[in-house]
């Protein structure tokens, strides 16, 4: 295995634990839930295929259904969120780019950066949101479950990349 791959694994891991252990406890007035997994998805870099995009977002997903008692509506989320990012991610950086990026602040500057979480984010949390209420006959606390929890994972993937920036 590369040294890559191992620090790749590691991540997956610490990112699930944390998520299960701490952020999978706090729902904030039953509406808003931070989803940090969202972070190892969005830092993979740009040359990651599009199925190892769906692997990853498929395994943790499932991993967190698992651990959450839930019928595969984070594998479901997680996996569509892996599927569109590539998409988001080449929308919002300049032409020219290299490949070879791990998208950040750093290299893709905040504004875009900012643009790129919030988007995969919202992409995230609309169809875990219409997968757990199984309904759009509710349409007030579907958008305040997504704007809430869009907006409790941004405060949190924000602080993640301001800690983590080299």
């Amino acid at each position: 295995m590369t040294s890559d791959t191992l620090i790749r694994t590691r991540n997956f891991i610490l990112v699930l634990l944390v998520q299960i252990f701490i952020f999978g406890q706090i729902h904030l007035f039953g509406y808003a839930t931070a989803y940090i997994p969202l972070l190892f998805i969005l830092k993979l870099p740009r040359y990651t295929s599009h199925n190892a995009l769906l692997a990853w977002g498929f395994l943790m997903g499932l991993i967190i259904d698992i651990a959450a008692s839930t019928p595969g509506i984070h594998a479901a989320a997680t996996t569509f969120a892996a599927f569109m990012r590539n998409g988001v991610l080449e929308g919002l950086i300049q032409k020219g780019t290299a490949d070879d990026i791990t998208p950040g602040a750093a290299s893709i500057g905040w504004s875009s950066y900012i643009s790129y979480m919030s988007i995969c984010t919202i992409l995230f949390y609309i169809p875990l949101y219409l997968l757990e209420l199984f309904t759009i006959s509710y349409p007030l606390t579907l958008l305040i479950s997504v704007a809430g929890s869009t907006l409790l994972t941004m405060l949190f993937l924000l602080v993640a990349e301001a800690l983590t920036r080299k």
